[in-house]
């Protein structure tokens, strides 16, 4: 394994985090497309990717999205994400830097912000805001015709010896949201291809992770749990921008009736053009 790929830094990472350090570098990546990256994903509702990051050296596309419904704007994981529109919404899945953004987070804030987060994300969030709701795993919450219900996310194999990235007792999570609209995402989080997933159902878009390298399911995985939960779009991510290998095995083994849109920067539009594009 070559030592830019991103397993060593989150190696030291897993080994740092629960010393409260951390070794990993998250900046705005060179390669990223200036414009971000939308797509229509259900009536009235887009989704966008600021687009690639570096985690250390290497060039990442990362798990952070905003949901647009209506009236209603919601981030997930918002990191390096630029000038946006304050949040309606925030929701953290985990801790990592790759995932987790004081900058960001306070740069979207406004007063009626609510956050939802596991509950060792919540503390690190306390002298920011009130409005925090700490989840785990299974639960569900709903505001104003937004339901969100966490799910699990967690390793099944270890990145070193016995240490896992994402144990499973440190209830980490995933997100379904239902929308206004009753369009249903499920945003994974840092997750294996692991039993919970099987209980989903009626997903509209699954955003997934195909990175592997014991951090998350790799691609092959990663088809395995989009085929099972059949949803109509899957977009993948939490991956370095130039395992291509890894990213076209997981557009072969998805189910064809299953649309996989990739927003990474090799796959985006011209960068001239900011309109985005639609499923529907």
């Amino acid at each position: 394994m070559k030592p830019d790929r991103l397993y060593f830094p989150i190696i030291h990472l897993a080994l740092s985090i629960n010393l409260g350090c951390t070794m990993v570098k998250v900046t705005t990546s060179e390669k990223r497309n200036p414009t971000p990256q939308q797509v229509t994903v259900g009536e009235n509702t887009t989704l966008t990717t600021w687009g690639t990051i570096k985690v250390n050296k290497a060039h990442f596309f990362p798990s952070s999205f905003q949901l647009k419904t209506d009236d209603t704007i919601i981030y997930v994981d918002p990191v390096e994400i630029g000038n946006a529109e304050p949040a309606d919404f925030i929701l953290l899945t985990h801790g990592h830097p790759d995932h987790f953004s004081i900058k960001d987070i306070k740069n979207l804030l406004k007063r009626e912000t609510i956050i939802v987060c596991p509950k060792g994300v919540s503390k690190k969030l306390k002298n920011i805001t009130d409005k925090i709701y700490a989840v785990r795993p299974n639960e569900q919450l709903t505001f104003e015709g937004i339901h969100i219900q966490a799910t699990w996310a967690y390793n099944t194999k270890s990145v070193f010896l016995r240490i896992k990235a994402h144990p499973k007792a440190k209830e980490n999570v995933g997100y379904v949201l239902t929308l206004k609209n009753g369009t249903k995402v499920y945003h994974a989080g840092d997750t294996d291809y692991i039993p919970e997933t099987r209980e989903l159902s009626d997903v509209d878009v699954a955003l997934v992770p195909i990175g592997g390298d014991n951090l998350t399911m790799d691609g092959e995985e990663a088809a395995k749990m989009v085929n099972e939960i059949r949803p109509g779009i899957v977009i993948p991510m939490h991956y370095e921008i130039k395992n291509r290998n890894e990213l076209k095995r997981f557009e072969t083994l998805v189910n064809r009736k299953i649309k996989v849109v990739k927003l990474d920067v090799e796959n985006q539009l011209d960068k001239n053009d900011n309109r985005g594009f639609g499923l529907y």
